[in-house]
């Protein structure tokens, strides 16, 4: 490829970013469903909830501000917003964690973005964080083992549980970092690595996990995300995890994240309220205050 016809793409690229941002809104934190959990029994089933969760949740950073950032809040402001599943995607890099997007660095330390999830618990014992942690790139400059300094930094804190399944009912899982551990040599947090089908739906350990995310058009994420609310509502599974981020893959450039999640979020504002039963923890691209209102009041209709 000529540098010509590079330099035509990168434009490209950057314009379609710039568009695709300007529909997504910028939203600002709010403390007021920081607590919402507090008003849940402790008996209420896991599986009986609607959880807010956000994909690649500490992708705030792109290239060409088109490919590589999936939110706008930090996790910090998403754990206030009501947000309670993670998606945390490392690579060990000098021997540190860093928060990655496959090969878009985040430019923040894991320590960091664990210190606020132990805050944020500290301040608010009626909540719990269910976080699936991938490493999602391989080694850089390293000779230590990613599992071990991820690990030794976890078990630091009495708040991350170190159960290898799950908790069943709100009252276990309350203060707690409950781990899916999607990362190879895993001795804490329900074992993931090994079965976790890329771009695809599926059963894990009594988990259901819809993670479709190379679609042809918003309307086949769609159905998938809606097959996967008929699942939820059922109630047959411990938990199921409704990635609702994609991108199209007919599209050049391909449009990553924000254009399908301006579509997908439309539906979901309209769909929600009307759902049938619980729906699961819904994962979202670029979560926005109105679509964690939406989710955290089904708990309490």
């Amino acid at each position: 490829m000529n540098r010509k016809k590079l330099l035509h793409i990168i434009v490209l690229v950057a314009f379609v970013g710039l568009a695709v941002f300007s529909v997504i809104p910028m939203q600002r934190a709010q403390s007021a469903r920081a607590d919402w959990m507090a008003s849940l029994d402790d008996a209420t089933a896991i599986n009986a909830l609607t959880i807010p969760g956000t994909h690649d949740s500490g992708a705030l950073h792109s290239i060409a501000d088109a490919v590589g950032k999936c939110q706008t809040l930090s996790i910090a402001e998403q754990m206030e917003m009501g947000v309670r599943f993670l998606d945390i995607r490392l690579q060990i890099t000098d021997n540190k964690l860093r928060i990655v997007h496959s090969i878009v660095d985040q430019k923040t330390y894991f320590e960091d973005v664990l210190s606020d999830m132990i805050c944020f618990l500290r301040d608010n014992p009626s909540e719990f964080l269910l976080v699936s942690i991938k490493e999602d790139a391989s080694s850089k400059n390293s000779d230590k083992d990613f599992t071990e300094v991820l690990e030794q930094m976890l078990l630091s804190y009495s708040e991350v549980s170190t159960s290898t399944a799950l908790p069943k009912t709100v009252g276990e899982a309350r203060g707690k970092i409950h781990v899916l551990a999607r990362y190879s040599g895993a001795t804490i947090g329900l074992p993931c690595y090994y079965g976790w089908s890329d771009d695809n739906s599926f059963t894990l350990d009594r988990i259901y996990i819809q993670d479709n995310y190379v679609v042809k058009d918003a309307e086949e994420k769609i159905a998938d995300i809606g097959n996967a609310f008929t699942v939820a509502s059922a109630s047959d599974h411990d938990l199921v995890i409704n990635f609702t981020s994609c991108y199209f893959e007919e599209c050049f450039p391909p449009l990553y994240a924000g254009f399908p999640a301006h579509e997908i979020h439309k539906w979901l504002k309209s769909s929600i309220p009307d759902a049938e039963g619980p729906l699961g923890v819904i994962l979202c691209d670029f979560i926005t205050s109105d679509l964690v209102t939406a989710m955290v009041g089904r708990n309490f209709a």
